[in-house]
């Protein structure tokens, strides 16, 4: 706090108010992809395998991978974008 203004923390108790999760699956920051997955699904979609072939590829070389169909779609809609460029025509 500068001279009165901003945020506050005011410590009520000091136990957390509810359990840790058994299970990371479907959350962001656990699920997220590396670099040589990202050029993995980007070569295996230049190829025509279909998402749920591409997901079972990225859990046989990581077994501890959170990662969710979800995100193997996102990823390879961010690479689809990247080859179709800006849809801006000036």
């Amino acid at each position: 706090m500068v001279g009165g203004q901003g945020w506050m923390v005011k410590l009520m108790c000091g136990i957390h108010n509810h359990e840790l999760t058994k299970s990371l699956v479907g959350h962001p920051y656990a699920g997220r992809l590396t670099k040589a997955e990202k050029t993995l699904i980007a070569d295996m979609t230049k190829s025509m395998v279909k998402p749920r072939n591409i997901l079972l590829t990225l859990k046989e070389h990581n077994t501890n991978s959170f990662t969710t169909i979800k995100q193997i779609y996102n990823a390879r809609s961010e690479y689809r974008s990247s080859i179709r460029g800006s849809d801006t025509k000036m």
